[in-house]
């Protein structure tokens, strides 16, 4: 009220004022607020007492709104009564504004669609039609004769589609097996469109090919991220529900009910060996950024392409520089990986090293911020006034330059900059280029591969650090599964997973070819299970016709087969000759347009 609608601070204005919604709040009622999304919510065993309280929230809510000049709307405010019992039990009678609230069965909040039985049928029945009408533009360009290539409709379909799915997936993932699985069948349709794959191809040949796992273990991805993101912020709503579950021994004596989210994230944590301690929490700065002192940082060393530069001259320009910090104390900082291992180092020129160990999994990027954290505690212990850190870390710096407040340990950086400046003490950053025999540097570097044997530090990382975990994690139990899968025609050929990479080819009805002779399942050789019909023979040796039988076996194509490749195996086939050999052979045989 009194704001014009669309105005620059109109969102701003109606945040701040609507925030003070939760006074109405009283003991048994939780709610829950996004910008004009009010949701308030009771439990109890007696239908009388969530029904008083309920009332008299809705009344002190109402005498806000008269006092704030809010109004609420008629429309858009439902009652929605969650039970699993069977018997008859009434629902609750609830007014506002002296109109009574009607009740539903389903309702869609922030997206998402809940049902009074949260079996979420209804919103994966709503996604998968809204996935559908996605995958009506994906068809347009993927013709298989003049369509676009394999990775840009694979772009297509993770923009359009797979982001759809991805949306409160950690919500609606509490879903049965047996109602979550009506959505496999849009991104097997989505990936046969992209690959021109034959309709028969098996599902998990599909996934191998166009290297996107399946959407459970999709699932269990961003699962394990929020777990760790929320780890990082204590005071996020869904923090003590996650680390912290009730009714543990109520979901083991019922092991055919879905436990709720905090249940199975402690069940995912115990196969990823991930210490959540070690996940710096998410806090403001202590400090306005805009009143923040800065630190000087130099990349006057930066001329250009390390590679394209002679080390004696990188040496050089060093050592000129150094002139410019005449009477500063130098000091060196470097980290270090290995594997899991990561440490970090910071080296003065008197003999003075500090290293530490960073946990298993960290980045090298905290690992060079480390060492930034460790020069300038030896700064804050240090008598004199005046430093010079130098970096070989390039992203670090010009984080600092940046001011990236949202990594915890350049907020550490920042902090300790402004604190330090504040206490009369000079400090400057420059970077330097590693590996070109500066002694300095190398010898951070030493000390920093030497530290990966010390024990772990106390210290904590960004809770991105561990991404890479997860998904190298995610990674081997995909890899397990394709190695445990038999009778799997592309498994001959791509044993490891990874991106499949036709080098060269950039037709699309080459492309299609290409991946159905991989995957085994062509026109010509498996339509017969469509038309319910006999394996077709080939019609010289009178065997099964199948794909192996055309490349290796068939004696009538001995000789078409010498003229382009002579080998045993498709995957010494796959591996050791191009694609254009292939499919010379196939348009020279006569096979190419009968896939």
């Amino acid at each position: 009220m009194g704001v014009p609608q669309g105005s620059v601070l109109s969102v701003t204005l109606f945040s701040l004022k609507i925030n003070s919604i939760v006074s109405c709040l009283s003991s048994g009622i939780d709610c829950s607020l996004y910008v004009d999304d009010f949701l308030a919510c009771c439990r109890s065993n007696q239908m009388r007492s969530i029904e008083r309280q309920m009332q008299q929230f809705l009344n002190k809510l109402q005498n806000w709104a008269d006092e704030n000049g809010f109004k609420f709307s008629q429309s858009k405010t439902v009652c929605m009564h969650f039970c699993h019992k069977r018997r008859f039990h009434p629902d609750p009678q609830l007014t506002l504004n002296k109109i009574q609230i009607p009740i539903v069965t389903e309702t869609k909040c922030l997206g998402i669609f809940f049902d009074n039985k949260l079996s979420y049928i209804p919103h994966l029945k709503y996604l998968r039609a809204k996935c559908q009408k996605s995958m009506n533009l994906l068809r347009i360009v993927a013709h298989k004769d003049w369509g676009g290539d394999t990775q840009s409709l694979l772009k297509l379909y993770r923009c359009l589609i797979r982001s759809k799915l991805d949306y409160g997936s950690i919500i609606y993932g509490a879903a049965r097996k047996s109602y979550i699985c009506m959505l496999d069948p849009v991104q097997n349709q989505a990936l046969r469109l992209c690959l021109g794959a034959f309709r028969t191809s098996p599902v998990e040949s599909l996934q191998i090919e166009a290297n996107e796992p399946s959407l459970a273990l999709r699932r269990t991805r961003l699962s394990y991220l929020y777990i760790l993101k929320l780890k990082s912020n204590i005071h996020n709503p869904a923090y003590n529900n996650t680390f912290n579950p009730q009714y543990q021994l109520l979901f083991q004596r019922k092991p055919k009910t879905v436990p709720t989210f905090g249940i199975r994230a402690l069940k995912l944590l115990r196969d990823l060996p991930i210490d959540l301690f070690s996940i710096a929490s998410y806090n403001l700065p202590s400090i306005s950024p805009w009143l923040c002192k800065m630190p000087t940082i130099c990349f006057s060393l930066q001329t250009g392409a390390k590679a394209n530069t002679n080390s004696a001259l990188h040496k050089l320009n060093f050592y000129q520089l150094l002139n410019a910090y005449n009477g500063f104390i130098q000091i060196y900082t470097d980290g270090s990986k290995d594997g899991n291992r990561v440490a970090a180092a910071m080296v003065h020129r008197h003999s003075v090293v500090i290293t530490a160990r960073l946990p298993d999994g960290s980045s090298i990027f905290s690992a060079e911020a480390h060492a930034v954290v460790l020069a300038l505690e030896f700064i804050e212990a240090h008598g004199s006034g005046r430093f010079v850190i130098f970096s070989d870390s390039m992203s670090c710096l010009q984080a600092i330059n940046n001011a990236k407040w949202s990594n915890p340990i350049i907020r550490c950086i920042l902090e300790k900059c402004h604190v330090l400046c504040l206490a009369g003490k000079e400090i400057h950053f420059c970077w330097i280029p590693s590996h070109v025999d500066i002694p300095g540097n190398d010898r951070a570097d030493s000390e920093a591969r030497a530290a990966l044997k010390s024990p772990i530090s106390d210290c904590e990382v960004p809770h991105t650090d561990y991404k890479q975990m997860v998904s190298l994690h995610l990674r081997k139990v995909w890899q397990t599964h394709w190695n445990n899968i038999t009778f799997n025609k592309l498994q001959a050929i791509k044993s490891v997973i990874g991106e499949t990479n036709l080098k060269g080819v950039t037709r699309r009805r080459d492309a299609v070819v290409l991946h159905r002779t991989r995957i085994g399942h062509t026109h010509l050789t498996h339509c017969f299970l469509l038309k319910g019909e006999d394996q077709p023979q080939c019609n010289s040796c009178h065997s099964a016709l199948t794909v192996r039988h055309i490349l290796l076996d068939c004696p009538h194509l001995q000789n078409a087969r010498k003229k382009y490749f002579n080998v045993g195996s498709l995957s010494e086939l796959f591996s050791h000759f191009s694609a254009f050999n292939i499919l010379n052979f196939l348009q020279e045989t006569g096979f190419y347009q009968r896939f």
